[in-house]
């Protein structure tokens, strides 16, 4: 699979293929994609003008070596970037197979081959006709370049703020909402593509989806200078900023997407979006496919689980851990949505509290930067270690970004050393929660779940990590 698709969260967790053909029960199809409009017929996207548009060397293309990131943004993309070839992954034999699936799952929809199929092109190339074979190219991220393609050279030039549609990434909360809308899932795309994985297309093989800021920076090859990463130069952008920004971006993605599936289901109408509730890719999937690693008998070693018996969870790497960060405005609202939707989870939710969600997510973009700063990290990283629920995956995955956030933090300011004992039991920590690969002979199987993961470890690993960041020395005075 993509690039696009494949990498899950947390930045430990490995792409995963899950065997095609899983059964949903009676369940009725949640996948319905629309027929392919021929390319020749293809309304052409918006403004769209394809990444060649960015390679004059004086631009974008410059070789890789001894230029800045930006100016060789191109060149990085074309040549180390997956999402280049996003779109060849639909012509291979894995994605066949999770058309033959889907097919086999409900004959009566007819599916066809996953590089014209509206609901695979949406994620895994920018727009449709000549653009398509780009697969997600500049375009899909920076937005549409028809209007600022020339605005952007002129001299003093600022992506904040302008108004011809270009995308600002350098904001944090905006960066994760635009990666969300296809690794968590959005609205269609302006020509009609789908952005949105269903339980269907998961049981048929394609990974489940996940995203957060942090671990797919650094899995990505940088093509930008990332103000994050410069100590000093704005506290509010430090790592644990740029956490929880990354953070609330995604669950602001997640809630317009469920309100787009609520409003699809109240109203039957399908084709851009699921219309089916509930939705299981929203929820926690070990809530269901519960490996014995995670059983609650692991309960005895790690403290009891955080979740009610008969309450399936929304998806933990979403919703752990907000009341840590977030301002308390925002807090109430959105976990008062939460609650709702997980006790009546076999009911349409009320949209009005999902707005009223959005809305205060909206708000908290202004109150975050500043509330952050607020936060002691030590006593950040205290309170993720008491109130995580180790025998739930998802949230130590959760858990663990927070602590490589509050660990980035400490490290810039000159509290920890940036190879020492905290980021060496955070790479140990990483390879517990990673998902397995194992080999048998020529075949090579990559797992979907984490089939070996041990609680009691992971709990203890944490909470080290925890206490080391804690009891981090403060800087020597200045003479």
């Amino acid at each position: 699979m993509s690039y696009a698709a494949a990498r899950f969260a947390g930045a430990m967790v490995a792409a995963c293929i899950v065997a095609a053909g899983g059964g949903c029960g009676s369940r009725p199809p949640v996948s319905q994609p629309v027929p392919p409009v021929p390319p020749s017929a293809a309304p052409p996207a918006p403004l769209l003008i394809g990444a060649g548009s960015c390679t004059s060397a004086g631009c974008h293309a410059a070789p890789i070596a001894d230029h800045p990131p930006w100016q060789s943004a191109y060149t990085t993309w074309a040549t180390r970037d997956p999402h280049a070839g996003a779109h060849d992954a639909l012509q291979g034999p894995v994605a066949d197979r999770i058309i033959a699936a889907l097919a086999v799952r409900d004959p009566s929809c007819p599916q066809p081959p996953a590089r014209e199929n509206m609901a695979c092109v949406g994620c895994h190339a920018t727009g449709r006709g000549p653009t398509s074979g780009e697969g997600v190219s500049c375009e899909s991220c920076h937005g549409p370049a028809g209007p600022w393609l020339v605005a952007h050279t002129a001299q003093g030039w600022m992506t904040k703020g302008n108004r011809l549609g270009m995308v600002d990434l350098a904001d944090p909360s905006t960066c994760a909402q635009t990666c969300a809308e296809c690794h968590v899932g959005g609205p269609p795309t302006a020509d009609g593509a789908i952005r949105e994985v269903t339980h269907d297309l998961v049981a048929a093989g394609h990974p489940r989806l996940a995203f957060e800021l942090r671990s797919y920076k650094r899995a990505e090859p940088p093509h930008w200078r990332d103000r994050f990463a410069t100590p000093g130069v704005d506290p509010a952008a430090g790592p644990i900023g740029e956490w929880a920004a990354g953070r609330l971006g995604t669950l602001e993605s997640f809630l317009r997407q469920a309100d787009s599936q609520v409003e699809a289901a109240a109203s039957g109408r399908r084709g851009l979006t699921a219309g089916v509730w509930p939705e299981f890719t929203a929820f926690d999937c070990h809530g269901c496919h519960r490996p014995a690693a995670l059983a609650p008998a692991a309960a005895r070693v790690v403290g009891p689980r955080t979740a009610r018996p008969g309450w399936p969870r929304l998806e933990p790497m979403l919703w752990s851990h907000l009341d840590l960060f977030l301002p308390a405005s925002a807090c109430g609202p959105i976990l008062e949505a939460r609650t709702a939707v997980e006790r009546g989870w076999s009911r349409l939710p009320d949209r009005r509290l999902l707005g009223t969600a959005i809305e205060a997510a909206v708000q908290a973009r202004a109150e975050l930067a500043a509330h952050v700063a607020t936060i002691p990290s030590a006593d950040l990283a205290g309170r993720i270690a008491a109130e995580t629920d180790f025998t739930n995956w998802a949230e130590a995955v959760s858990a663990y970004g927070g602590l490589e956030a509050i660990a980035a933090h400490e490290a810039a300011a000159g509290r920890i050393a940036a190879d020492g004992d905290v980021f060496v039991r955070l790479a140990g920590l990483r390879q517990l929660l990673e998902f397995p690969v194992e080999s048998a002979g020529a075949k090579v199987e990559r797992f979907s779940s984490p089939r070996r993961y041990s609680a009691g470890e992971v709990a203890v690993t944490i909470r080290e990590i925890a206490t080391a960041l804690r009891v981090a020395p403060l800087p020597a005075p200045r003479p």
